[in-house]
């Protein structure tokens, strides 16, 4: 049986090591998620979580990071090239101070005209802290609501600890995006400025002010706050809206039990009234890893609103 000559064969791993280290993280991006407050359950499509840092650059010995060069892409195979040229798009751009026509035109290699669109808005993001305008202009000329509106989406979290209030306005833009934008936005602005995202939460001269828009703003704060300290959650839930201290606790009990959910549920069993939203929030969570338990917890709620809501999403 004839061998291929070893060239051909380090050249065949080489590419499939690079799908593998590409695709993976493009993969984790699309997948949907699900995000509730009492009474509400949404099915979120694929949004922004912030873009990753870009590869670090090697260093003059070729130790350290791994960038991305144009050399490189060109060096695999076509079915891979598309996933090379979106990473060194984001990468020129976050390296770029706010010039992004070298990324762009990166972007414009890209074969796939969703994959190139996605890209665009990736560049938009990282553009965002430097050139704000720039940024938005990338994002207007988007004809896709799809990927115009999670541009927008990407604008916000990138300004979220450099600019809070424009920050949680540019979700107004992300169009189908608009309530999961201001979900995550203001989680991250909640992370880096909690007064700030309060008196966002709170202000009453948004486009939008419905009492959902007002469930996914605290959801965020304490889903976003607990992921770090979930006592630090549950100070800024009870400084809440009143009606809205409920949401934040779900949220908090979302969010904690993100990292563990047996420590999570001690600590809600400790929150007295608010016992109850704060488990739902663990049962939520734990949907998506553990349905059995996330059944057996929302059957063991006392509040009998919370406990059917709690049913209605695990069983759906």
């Amino acid at each position: 049986m004839r061998t291929l000559p070893f060239s051909l064969l380090v050249m065949a791993c080489f590419s499939a090591l690079m799908l593998l280290r590409l695709a993976l993280p493009e993969i984790a991006r699309r997948a949907p998620e699900a995000v509730s407050a009492p009474g509400e359950a949404m099915a979120v499509p694929p949004k922004p979580a912030g873009l990753a840092p870009p590869p670090a650059p090697a260093s003059e010995d070729g130790s350290g990071g791994a960038a991305l060069s144009e050399a490189a892409c060109l060096q695999l195979a076509a079915s891979v090239q598309d996933l090379c040229w979106q990473s060194l798009a984001r990468q020129e751009a976050a390296q770029s101070g706010g010039r992004p026509d070298g990324a762009l035109s990166t972007c414009d290699r890209i074969r796939d005209a969703e994959m190139q669109t996605e890209c665009r808005s990736d560049v938009a993001e990282a553009t965002a802290p430097a050139d704000r305008d720039r940024a938005a202009a990338i994002c207007a000329g988007i004809s896709a609501v799809k990927w115009r509106g999670q541009c927008n989406f990407g604008i916000g979290l990138a300004l979220a600890e450099i600019d809070p209030p424009d920050a949680f306005a540019r979700c107004d833009q992300a169009e189908i995006f608009r309530l999961f934008c201001r979900h995550d936005v203001i989680g991250e602005i909640a992370l880096a400025d909690t007064p700030a995202a309060h008196a966002l939460c709170t202000r009453d001269d948004t486009p939008d002010h419905t009492d959902l828009a007002r469930k996914t703003c605290w959801h965020g704060v304490g889903k976003y706050l607990a992921r770090r300290d979930a006592a630090e959650a549950a100070r800024a839930c009870q400084d809440a809206t009143p009606a809205w201290i409920g949401a934040c606790f779900h949220g908090l009990g979302w969010g904690a039990a993100e990292r563990d959910p047996d420590a999570t549920l001690s600590f809600c069993e400790q929150q007295g009234e608010w016992r109850d939203p704060c488990r739902q929030g663990v049962a939520h969570q734990q949907k998506r890893t553990d349905p059995e338990r996330a059944l057996a917890l929302c059957k063991s709620i006392g509040t009998e609103s919370v406990r059917r809501r709690c049913l209605e999403f695990v069983q759906r």
